[in-house]
């Protein structure tokens, strides 16, 4: 989940837009993975360029089926830590596919296949096994 410090807010709680506040930083307590969504919204007559930073699989297909005439998603994107994509440094990858499933303990498990291929998985078990998952369910 993504959090701030109410230092860090910009202005006042609706200077923006009612319900609205803006932020000079946000932070993470944990090293998982999260999303990086590039939207178009439409105001009024033209369409304006957003981004989404979303937290979870769920949040994500909700954005996802939100789409219609006023608002596309144009780009999505992964952000993962070293120990998902092997990489020793945080990686921003774009997303070809995101699926969700469930372990043989029925904890949930999320796959995701970016651009180049490489397929991640949110499990630090290094013998883990994508195929036995149960109730895949296709996020993206």
């Amino acid at each position: 989940m993504f959090r701030t410090h109410s230092d860090e807010m910009a202005g006042l709680p609706g200077m923006f837009g009612e319900g609205l506040a803006h932020w000079h930083s946000v932070s993470r307590s944990l090293a998982t993975h999260w999303y990086h969504v590039s939207i178009k919204q439409r105001h009024e007559d033209r369409f304006i360029s957003q981004v989404e930073m979303l937290n979870d699989e769920t949040t994500l297909f909700e954005l996802i089926s939100a789409q219609g005439e006023d608002f596309v998603v144009d780009e999505l994107q992964v952000v993962t830590p070293p120990w998902i994509n092997k990489s020793g440094s945080w990686r921003m990858e774009r997303l070809t596919s995101v699926s969700v499933g469930y372990d043989k303990n029925e904890i949930p498990v999320c796959l995701m296949e970016v651009e180049s291929g490489a397929m991640y998985v949110d499990v630090h078990d290094p013998t883990f096994d994508a195929s036995t998952l149960i109730n895949l369910r296709k996020v993206y």
